[in-house]
């Protein structure tokens, strides 16, 4: 059942757990794929309507997938570290939630995270495909991970980022039939699988412009730890280049005004 629920048995949960050649060819392969960009992909992969940027200059928008710790880790919450990264680089992210992965995390905790200015939009109840799964099936699934997401919020942002990335046609007609928008992103480095924050930082930095979506996982302790100090370094490279790192829902607005 875990297998079926997290998605993530495969990946490595510390940086030793990869010999330097597994890595490199890691790296190679993500080179290799993204080499068109992940603007085209998105355009080659999926409907008109998933966006992975906007026309906003000047800001990038910030996501961190899989909030807040598995169910598989009680004890790897991070989400305190996480927050006071952003609170001391003056910037916010949309937190795409799983609905299970907010089991182990105090609500005071994801409280004081939106009184910061970030928000929490929908990322189905587990970190594993939902492509198989019929449209009413995934109607229920989506309705039971925003009933976990109201404990924390009553207006719901309109975003919705399938786990994966993987989008079926019943999936995307249920998203469009609740006004809702499919967003993936255009600066993402495989964090999940290539454990070295100094190369993730410096892929997704290469890769943002004005108006990029970057994405970074959520670091949790014993697994995926090494992104926040991936976060820490992109953080301060795109301060550097004076881009404000702002939520989904602000860098629509800019690129509305």
């Amino acid at each position: 059942m875990a297998t079926q629920r997290l998605g993530r048995d495969h990946d490595p949960r510390e940086p030793s757990d990869l010999r330097w050649h597994s890595l490199w060819a890691r790296k190679l392969g993500w080179r290799l794929l993204t080499a068109p960009g992940l603007r085209r992909w998105t355009r080659w992969l999926y409907p008109r309507s998933t966006i992975s940027h906007m026309a906003a200059r000047g800001a990038v928008a910030f996501t961190i997938d899989d909030g807040f710790c598995g169910l598989d880790n009680p004890s790897g919450c991070m989400l305190d570290e996480v927050r006071a990264l952003f609170f001391e680089h003056a910037a916010r992210a949309t937190f795409f939630v799983a609905g299970t992965h907010c089991e182990h995390t105090r609500p005071e905790a994801v409280m004081r995270l939106l009184r910061d200015g970030h928000e929490l939009a929908n990322h189905s109840m587990r970190d594993h495909p939902y492509t198989s799964y019929s449209r009413d099936d995934f109607a229920a699934d989506l309705d039971q991970t925003e009933a976990v997401l109201r404990r924390y919020r009553s207006a719901p942002p309109p975003w919705y980022r399938a786990p994966f990335g993987r989008l079926s046609k019943d999936m995307q007609a249920e998203v469009e039939a609740r006004d809702m928008q499919h967003v993936v992103c255009d600066a993402f480095a495989h964090d999940t699988a290539i454990p070295d924050p100094r190369w993730i930082a410096r892929t997704v930095l290469n890769a943002c412009s004005d108006g990029s979506i970057a994405l970074i996982h959520m670091p949790e302790r014993g697994c995926r730890e090494w992104n926040l100090e991936a976060m820490r370094l992109t953080l301060a490279g795109l301060r550097s280049r004076g881009l404000d790192v702002v939520t989904l829902s602000e860098l629509r607005a800019r690129a509305d005004a």
